[in-house]
């Protein structure tokens, strides 16, 4: 397989959470997560990086993280990684209301910017 297929995936995802933005915000956050995931993917896959591999850890999200932690470090740019998280953070509150004290995730989203979150 290609890098290329990460890459139509994140685009996909992206796309795809610029259609619903306003209307589905929690939505949004969790696409927007999911691009940041498959672009991940494709920066290892045109380095020629396994995750798993770099990172072994218990789940595919853990050795994504570990990887995103590794770049970071190697391009000196900690905010990398905490944007990373932060975005992850937000997609588990919008899929599992994860720490949200409102009736809804979308709720939630619809009164806060990401920076919030």
């Amino acid at each position: 397989m290609t890098c290329e297929r990460y890459l139509l995936q994140a685009k996909s995802n992206e796309n795809a959470a610029r259609d619903i933005e306003t209307v589905y915000p929690d939505w949004t956050v969790t696409m927007c997560f999911y691009a940041a995931l498959h672009w991940v993917e494709y920066y290892a896959c045109k380095k020629g990086d396994d995750i798993p591999s770099q990172c072994p850890a218990p789940s595919p999200h853990d050795s994504r993280r570990g990887y995103v932690r590794q770049i970071a470090k190697k391009l000196d740019n900690r905010r990398l990684e905490k944007l990373y998280q932060d975005l992850e953070s937000a997609s588990r509150k919008a899929r599992y209301l994860e720490s949200v004290k409102y009736s809804s995730a979308i709720d939630y989203f619809q009164g806060h910017k990401l920076e919030d979150v």
